[in-house]
């Protein structure tokens, strides 16, 4: 028996201008798994005594994921993952894509052993084979600063690149404990829109891609504008509009809805005006009698990893 002990990181997607297309990678919070091989075949799950997630793994996102990744390698051995969930389901900061990016990077580093490994593109199609059971969708916003780690672009075709970040950039992530399913946060989404909100947001893009790779952290927080999705969403959040004058006051440079929500992004230029930010929206959530969790933190560069 061979184990192998993986953690994989929250990630924030969309970033207000790439719907669907931009994902970035958190240094905290971070999901942890533990993976060891046994004779045979197929995957067991092991899950905490209070867990409500599905115990059977191919309605389980990290079980999809590695039988998944395990087809693609032949099916060498049989996997138990023992998971442990510390980003909660449903929090817009890719609970499932860490448990799908975990349970893929695991089985390949158990694969490892006996000389056999995925490519790149085969480990995300095996976390997208996870990630669709929770969300309906094959969208690697989440999934590729999962894996791969850093500030991620994914394009029509499914192809990620990395972009740089900018230097000095901080984030406050606000976590109000309620639930938004990313299924039915879709629904109230519009099926067209005007073609001059397209081509506002097209150009921000432009502009956002522009300053990282500029090194420009004002740029970058300029163009996160969220013109597409952010209107109809801001309403399921809790105290929305009051959090952000709330972190705009505190020094946020700019901030939106976090994936499907119901967690939110601030930006910040400097580790204090993040702390700043932090204590600021803890005040509204404690004003508006809401439970939450709130991370203070930065990006991340790397991606799952076996520790």
């Amino acid at each position: 028996m061979n184990q192998v002990e993986v953690i994989a990181p929250a990630t924030v997607a969309n970033l207000n201008v790439g719907f669907d297309t931009l994902g970035l990678a958190l240094n905290s919070p971070s999901e942890r798994m533990i993976l060891r091989t046994f004779e045979g075949n197929g995957v067991r799950l092991i899950l905490e005594p209070d867990s409500n997630l599905p115990r059977e793994a191919e309605l389980n996102v990290a079980g999809k994921a590695a039988i998944s990744a395990l087809h693609k390698l032949g099916g060498p051995f049989g996997v138990e993952i023992e998971i442990y969930k510390s980003i909660m389901p449903g929090s817009g900061i890719g609970s499932s894509a860490a448990s799908a990016v975990a349970a893929v990077v695991g089985v390949c580093e158990l694969a490892k052993l006996i000389d056999r490994d995925l490519s790149e593109i085969e480990r995300l199609e095996s976390a997208l084979d996870g990630e669709q059971i929770a969300s309906g969708s094959r969208h690697a916003d989440n999934i590729a600063p999962a894996l791969f780690g850093g500030l991620c672009l994914i394009d029509p075709d499914g192809v990620s690149s990395k972009l740089p970040v900018p230097d000095g950039l901080h984030l406050v992530v606000l976590h109000p404990q309620v639930v938004i399913e990313t299924a039915k946060s879709r629904e109230v989404l519009p099926s067209t829109v005007l073609l001059q909100d397209a081509i506002h947001a097209s150009a921000w893009m432009g502009r956002f891609v522009q300053s990282c790779y500029t090194n420009d952290l004002e740029g970058f927080s300029t163009s996160l504008k969220d013109l597409l999705v952010g209107p109809y969403r801001k309403s399921q959040l809790p105290a929305y509009d009051k959090c952000e004058l709330a972190a705009k006051n505190a020094g946020a440079l700019t901030g939106g809805i976090s994936g499907s929500g119901p967690s939110s992004f601030w930006v910040a230029n400097s580790k204090d005006k993040a702390n700043a930010i932090s204590k600021a929206l803890e005040v509204v959530m404690t004003t508006e009698s809401v439970d939450y969790n709130i991370h203070v933190t930065t990006a991340s560069n790397i991606g799952a990893h076996a520790v």
